[in-house]
Protein backbone atom coordinates (compact mmCIF):
# COMPACT_ATOMS: atom_id res chain seq x y z
CA UNK A 1 0.00 0.00 0.00
CA UNK A 2 1.31 3.25 -0.87
CA UNK A 3 2.30 5.94 2.11
CA UNK A 4 -0.06 8.80 2.84
CA UNK A 5 2.19 11.94 2.01
CA UNK A 6 1.82 15.32 1.45
CA UNK A 7 2.00 19.37 2.81
CA UNK A 8 -0.01 20.04 5.62
CA UNK A 9 -0.83 22.93 8.08
CA UNK A 10 -1.39 20.68 11.12
CA UNK A 11 -0.28 18.19 12.64
CA UNK A 12 -3.36 16.69 13.30
CA UNK A 13 -4.91 14.00 11.85
CA UNK A 14 -2.29 11.76 10.47
CA UNK A 15 -3.39 8.76 11.63
CA UNK A 16 -2.93 6.27 12.76
CA UNK A 17 0.61 7.15 11.74
CA UNK A 18 2.66 9.31 10.52
CA UNK A 19 6.10 10.62 9.95
CA UNK A 20 6.27 14.56 9.81
CA UNK A 21 8.90 17.63 9.63
CA UNK A 22 7.87 20.86 10.95
CA UNK A 23 10.31 23.58 10.16
CA UNK A 24 9.47 26.63 12.05
CA UNK A 25 10.35 29.80 13.48
CA UNK A 26 8.03 30.56 16.56
CA UNK A 27 8.01 28.66 19.41
CA UNK A 28 4.58 28.99 19.76
CA UNK A 29 3.72 27.29 16.67
CA UNK A 30 5.78 24.25 17.38
CA UNK A 31 4.06 24.19 20.19
CA UNK A 32 0.78 24.39 19.00
CA UNK A 33 1.63 21.46 16.16
CA UNK A 34 3.28 19.02 18.54
CA UNK A 35 -0.05 19.59 21.09
CA UNK A 36 -1.91 18.76 18.09
CA UNK A 37 0.15 15.62 17.41
CA UNK A 38 -0.15 14.24 21.41
CA UNK A 39 -3.61 14.39 21.31
CA UNK A 40 -3.97 11.95 18.39
CA UNK A 41 -1.30 10.08 19.73
CA UNK A 42 -3.36 9.35 23.29
CA UNK A 43 -6.69 8.89 21.80
CA UNK A 44 -5.36 5.92 20.11
CA UNK A 45 -3.53 4.65 22.62
CA UNK A 46 -0.12 5.17 21.96
CA UNK A 47 2.87 5.81 24.19
CA UNK A 48 4.59 9.28 23.21
CA UNK A 49 7.70 10.44 23.72
CA UNK A 50 8.63 14.30 24.03
CA UNK A 51 12.02 15.37 23.70
CA UNK A 52 13.10 18.57 23.36
CA UNK A 53 15.94 21.01 24.47
CA UNK A 54 15.19 21.55 27.45
CA UNK A 55 15.49 19.78 31.40
CA UNK A 56 12.79 17.13 31.99
CA UNK A 57 11.43 19.19 34.63
CA UNK A 58 10.86 22.12 32.02
CA UNK A 59 9.48 19.60 29.43
CA UNK A 60 7.37 18.45 31.98
CA UNK A 61 5.80 21.66 33.02
CA UNK A 62 5.45 22.77 29.21
CA UNK A 63 3.43 19.65 28.37
CA UNK A 64 1.61 20.53 32.04
CA UNK A 65 1.03 24.06 30.38
CA UNK A 66 -0.47 21.99 26.83
CA UNK A 67 -2.80 20.18 28.69
CA UNK A 68 -1.02 16.93 29.17
CA UNK A 69 -0.33 16.86 32.79
CA UNK A 70 -2.47 13.83 33.35
CA UNK A 71 -0.72 11.51 30.67
CA UNK A 72 2.83 12.81 32.10
CA UNK A 73 1.67 11.38 35.38
CA UNK A 74 -0.04 8.37 34.13
CA UNK A 75 2.99 7.44 32.10
CA UNK A 76 1.26 7.79 28.78
CA UNK A 77 3.65 10.32 27.91
CA UNK A 78 7.14 10.32 29.04
CA UNK A 79 9.89 13.36 28.41
CA UNK A 80 13.65 13.46 28.01
CA UNK A 81 16.12 16.06 27.12
CA UNK A 82 17.03 15.67 23.52
CA UNK A 83 20.68 15.16 23.79
CA UNK A 84 19.70 12.01 26.47
CA UNK A 85 17.47 10.38 23.64
CA UNK A 86 20.15 9.88 20.94
CA UNK A 87 23.32 6.99 20.77
CA UNK A 88 26.05 9.18 19.81
CA UNK A 89 29.46 7.80 18.36
CA UNK A 90 31.56 7.74 20.94
CA UNK A 91 33.46 10.62 21.98
CA UNK A 92 31.88 12.86 19.40
CA UNK A 93 28.82 14.78 19.02
CA UNK A 94 27.46 13.02 16.12
CA UNK A 95 24.68 10.65 16.43
CA UNK A 96 24.93 6.89 16.16
CA UNK A 97 21.75 5.99 13.63
CA UNK A 98 21.82 2.59 14.08
CA UNK A 99 22.22 2.29 17.57
CA UNK A 100 19.75 5.24 18.39
CA UNK A 101 17.04 2.74 15.76
CA UNK A 102 17.72 -0.18 17.82
CA UNK A 103 16.97 1.50 20.95
CA UNK A 104 14.01 3.02 19.31
CA UNK A 105 12.72 -0.67 18.14
CA UNK A 106 13.61 -2.19 21.13
CA UNK A 107 11.22 0.51 22.98
CA UNK A 108 8.54 0.14 20.49
CA UNK A 109 7.96 -3.65 20.87
CA UNK A 110 7.78 -2.82 25.02
CA UNK A 111 5.06 -0.11 24.69
CA UNK A 112 3.18 -2.71 21.99
CA UNK A 113 4.21 -5.73 24.33
CA UNK A 114 2.42 -3.37 27.55
CA UNK A 115 -1.04 -2.91 25.46
CA UNK A 116 -0.20 0.33 23.46
CA UNK A 117 -1.56 0.22 19.53
CA UNK A 118 2.26 1.45 18.60
CA UNK A 119 4.42 4.60 19.75
CA UNK A 120 5.35 8.11 18.24
CA UNK A 121 7.46 10.93 19.44
CA UNK A 122 7.72 14.36 19.10
CA UNK A 123 11.74 15.89 18.95
CA UNK A 124 13.01 18.78 18.60
CA UNK A 125 16.79 17.96 17.58
CA UNK A 126 17.64 20.86 15.65
CA UNK A 127 20.75 21.73 18.59
CA UNK A 128 22.12 18.06 17.45
CA UNK A 129 22.43 19.00 13.44
CA UNK A 130 23.97 22.27 13.46
CA UNK A 131 27.26 21.03 11.44
CA UNK A 132 27.75 19.11 8.24
CA UNK A 133 28.72 15.87 9.79
CA UNK A 134 26.08 16.03 12.39
CA UNK A 135 23.61 16.34 9.40
CA UNK A 136 25.14 13.91 7.70
CA UNK A 137 24.63 11.51 10.12
CA UNK A 138 21.26 12.61 11.24
CA UNK A 139 20.22 12.11 7.53
CA UNK A 140 20.73 8.81 7.81
CA UNK A 141 19.36 8.60 10.62
CA UNK A 142 15.77 10.20 9.08
CA UNK A 143 15.81 7.58 6.51
CA UNK A 144 16.53 4.86 8.13
CA UNK A 145 14.18 5.07 10.66
CA UNK A 146 11.48 6.65 7.82
CA UNK A 147 12.09 3.05 6.33
CA UNK A 148 11.00 1.13 9.81
CA UNK A 149 7.63 3.82 10.16
CA UNK A 150 6.78 2.58 6.75
CA UNK A 151 6.39 -0.97 8.29
CA UNK A 152 5.96 -0.59 11.89
CA UNK A 153 3.23 1.27 14.10
CA UNK A 154 5.80 4.03 15.27
CA UNK A 155 5.83 7.56 13.94
CA UNK A 156 7.25 11.00 15.06
CA UNK A 157 6.85 15.20 14.39
CA UNK A 158 9.97 15.79 13.68
CA UNK A 159 10.70 19.77 14.24
CA UNK A 160 13.51 21.92 12.95
CA UNK A 161 14.06 25.52 14.19
CA UNK A 162 14.73 27.56 11.01
CA UNK A 163 15.85 30.49 12.82
CA UNK A 164 18.92 28.25 14.28
CA UNK A 165 19.44 26.20 11.41
CA UNK A 166 18.14 28.52 7.73
CA UNK A 167 18.36 26.39 4.67
CA UNK A 168 19.94 23.29 6.12
CA UNK A 169 16.92 22.61 7.80
CA UNK A 170 15.72 21.42 4.28
CA UNK A 171 18.61 18.81 4.14
CA UNK A 172 16.59 17.27 6.97
CA UNK A 173 13.29 18.36 6.58
CA UNK A 174 12.99 16.67 2.95
CA UNK A 175 13.32 13.18 4.25
CA UNK A 176 9.68 12.70 5.42
CA UNK A 177 6.49 11.95 3.62
CA UNK A 178 4.75 15.00 5.23
CA UNK A 179 6.22 18.49 5.60
CA UNK A 180 4.35 21.66 6.70
CA UNK A 181 3.23 23.84 3.90
CA UNK A 182 6.41 26.20 2.50
CA UNK A 183 9.10 24.13 4.35
CA UNK A 184 10.66 22.48 1.42
CA UNK A 185 9.32 22.08 -1.97
CA UNK A 186 9.89 18.21 -2.74
CA UNK A 187 10.00 14.78 -0.55
CA UNK A 188 12.06 12.29 -0.52
CA UNK A 189 10.86 8.99 1.51
CA UNK A 190 10.95 5.36 1.98
CA UNK A 191 8.41 2.81 -0.03
CA UNK A 192 7.97 -0.79 0.70
CA UNK A 193 9.13 -2.92 -2.13
CA UNK A 194 11.25 0.30 -3.62
CA UNK A 195 14.23 2.39 -2.72
CA UNK A 196 12.54 5.50 -2.03
CA UNK A 197 10.15 7.32 -3.41
CA UNK A 198 10.23 11.35 -4.17
CA UNK A 199 7.26 13.60 -4.44
CA UNK A 200 6.52 17.52 -4.90
CA UNK A 201 8.40 20.13 -7.14
CA UNK A 202 11.98 19.84 -7.51
CA UNK A 203 13.40 23.65 -8.91
CA UNK A 204 16.27 25.32 -8.18
CA UNK A 205 15.12 26.69 -4.76
CA UNK A 206 15.77 22.71 -3.31
CA UNK A 207 18.79 21.95 -5.94
CA UNK A 208 20.91 22.08 -3.24
CA UNK A 209 19.09 20.35 -0.60
CA UNK A 210 17.96 17.40 -3.33
CA UNK A 211 21.75 16.68 -3.96
CA UNK A 212 23.30 16.44 -0.82
CA UNK A 213 20.12 14.80 1.06
CA UNK A 214 20.60 12.18 -2.42
CA UNK A 215 24.37 11.71 -1.65
CA UNK A 216 23.81 10.99 1.80
CA UNK A 217 21.02 8.13 1.32
CA UNK A 218 22.54 6.81 -1.73
CA UNK A 219 24.74 4.29 -0.06
CA UNK A 220 21.90 2.66 1.75
CA UNK A 221 20.40 1.56 -1.28
CA UNK A 222 21.42 -1.88 -2.24
CA UNK A 223 21.70 -3.33 -4.97
CA UNK A 224 23.24 -2.26 -9.18
CA UNK A 225 19.61 -1.17 -9.94
CA UNK A 226 17.46 1.89 -7.73
CA UNK A 227 13.96 1.72 -7.93
CA UNK A 228 12.41 5.62 -7.88
CA UNK A 229 8.88 5.84 -7.81
CA UNK A 230 8.31 9.68 -8.81
CA UNK A 231 5.28 9.54 -9.86
CA UNK A 232 4.12 12.15 -7.20
CA UNK A 233 6.83 14.30 -8.26
CA UNK A 234 5.00 17.18 -10.31
CA UNK A 235 7.63 19.07 -11.30
CA UNK A 236 11.55 18.90 -11.80
CA UNK A 237 14.07 20.79 -14.01
CA UNK A 238 17.01 19.19 -15.43
CA UNK A 239 19.76 19.95 -13.36
CA UNK A 240 18.34 17.76 -10.80
CA UNK A 241 18.07 15.00 -13.27
CA UNK A 242 21.12 15.28 -14.51
CA UNK A 243 22.99 15.46 -10.77
CA UNK A 244 20.38 11.97 -10.16
CA UNK A 245 22.44 10.42 -13.75
CA UNK A 246 25.79 11.64 -12.62
CA UNK A 247 25.43 10.23 -8.85
CA UNK A 248 24.39 6.64 -10.71
CA UNK A 249 27.29 7.28 -13.32
CA UNK A 250 29.88 7.51 -10.76
CA UNK A 251 28.41 4.54 -8.74
CA UNK A 252 28.07 2.42 -11.31
CA UNK A 253 24.53 1.90 -10.97
CA UNK A 254 21.21 2.40 -13.00
CA UNK A 255 18.44 4.34 -12.00
CA UNK A 256 14.39 3.22 -12.60
CA UNK A 257 12.57 6.29 -12.42
CA UNK A 258 8.83 5.47 -12.09
CA UNK A 259 6.67 8.05 -13.37
CA UNK A 260 2.96 9.49 -15.00
CA UNK A 261 3.93 12.90 -15.49
CA UNK A 262 4.61 13.48 -19.51
CA UNK A 263 6.65 16.56 -18.94
CA UNK A 264 9.12 14.40 -16.70
CA UNK A 265 9.54 11.52 -18.81
CA UNK A 266 9.97 14.12 -21.77
CA UNK A 267 12.27 16.04 -20.04
CA UNK A 268 14.88 13.14 -19.39
CA UNK A 269 14.32 11.96 -23.00
CA UNK A 270 15.30 15.11 -24.14
CA UNK A 271 18.57 15.14 -21.70
CA UNK A 272 19.27 11.57 -23.28
CA UNK A 273 20.75 10.37 -19.71
CA UNK A 274 22.57 7.58 -19.47
CA UNK A 275 22.18 6.02 -16.19
CA UNK A 276 18.77 7.18 -15.57
CA UNK A 277 15.56 4.87 -17.10
CA UNK A 278 12.25 6.26 -17.41
CA UNK A 279 9.70 3.78 -17.10
CA UNK A 280 6.99 5.22 -17.85
CA UNK A 281 2.74 4.10 -17.58
CA UNK A 282 -0.62 6.35 -17.58
CA UNK A 283 1.10 9.69 -18.98
CA UNK A 284 -0.82 12.68 -17.95
CA UNK A 285 -1.14 15.55 -20.39
CA UNK A 286 -1.12 18.36 -17.15
CA UNK A 287 2.33 18.76 -16.04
Amino acid sequence: MTRRHGEVTSAAGLNPLGHVAWGYRDRSEFLTRAAEYIADGLARNQRVLYACDASAAALRNELDEMGFGDAVRAGQIAVTPVAEHYRFVPGTDVVDADATIADGVAAMNYVVGAGCSGCRAVVDGAVLVRTPEQRAAFTRLEYLVDEKMAVLPFAALCAYNLTLLGDAAKELICLHPFVNAGAVGFRIYAEQGIDFALAGELDAAGHEAFTTALQRIWPLAAGDEIVIDARALDFVTHPQLCALDRLAAADGRHVVLRTDRRMVARLAELLELTNVWVEAADLADAG
